[in-house]
């Protein structure tokens, strides 16, 4: 029995290794340059050895694919669940889209900016699959936005070219944001934003809901002065 929870420390240890990994590596390509820098440079910036480096990564084409599963295919992945919930509107949605987006750059802009700089250069088949997320994640706003119009809850606007605007607004925050500044108040400010470019000025509400209404008022009335 005690060895699950073991192993469950064991794995979150690893992850946030991991992610400190990631996020020296990033900093010192952005400072030296990607064939600049080398494994005992990133060692040395994340306090071990270059034999204890090799238990987490075994070259510099390795970061670059984890870098992918964390921004991109773990992003794409995140968005697909969120999409897919039905105990959210899309308004809730697209603020939680946004909000996901945003806090992710601002909270580790540099693996956001490599691998941005670093795409026309990723080796097989890791190119292929950052392309493939960055197009599902933009399958998956799109979609957000499609219900979210057909609810009456946003205008009518072309769901791509909005897409593609509201990852425009959020990857730019990359390479704005200040270390040490305010990240929740950089996600509220960048949500509300969203959220305001979106948002129906008269929202329609959808004829099955006005139809549950008036059901509900009906039952109500009936309660108070029942029919003769």
């Amino acid at each position: 029995m005690a060895q699950a929870p073991k192993e469950a420390r064991s794995a979150l240890s690893r992850q946030l290794v991991t992610s400190e990994l990631l996020d020296k590596a990033t900093a010192l390509f952005a400072e030296k340059g990607y064939e600049s820098t080398t494994l005992l440079d990133i060692a040395k910036a994340l306090g071990i050895s270059r034999p204890g480096l090799y238990n987490y990564v075994s070259s510099k084409e390795e970061l670059l694919t984890m870098l992918v599963e964390q921004v991109s295919r773990g992003m794409a992945d995140v968005l697909e669940q969120l999409r897919a919930r039905t105990d959210l509107s899309p308004t809730e949605k697209l603020r939680d889209v946004v909000a996901l987006l945003v806090r992710q750059r601002t909270e580790h802009p540099d693996q956001f900016r490599i691998l941005d700089r670093s795409e026309t250069v990723l080796p097989e088949p890791v190119r292929s699959e950052h392309v493939e997320a960055k197009r599902k994640i933009l399958r998956e706003i799109m979609a957000v936005i499609e219900a979210g119009i057909e609810r009456g809850e946003f205008r009518r606007v072309d769901p791509r070219t909005t897409a593609l605007s509201l990852l425009g607004m959020c990857n730019w925050v990359a390479w704005w944001f200040s270390r040490g500044s305010d990240v929740e108040a950089t996600v509220a400010t960048v949500t509300d934003l969203a959220q305001s470019m979106l948002a129906q000025p008269n929202p329609v509400t959808p004829p099955s809901e006005t139809a549950q209404a008036v059901e509900e008022i009906r039952v109500l009335l009936d309660r108070i002065a029942p029919p003769a």
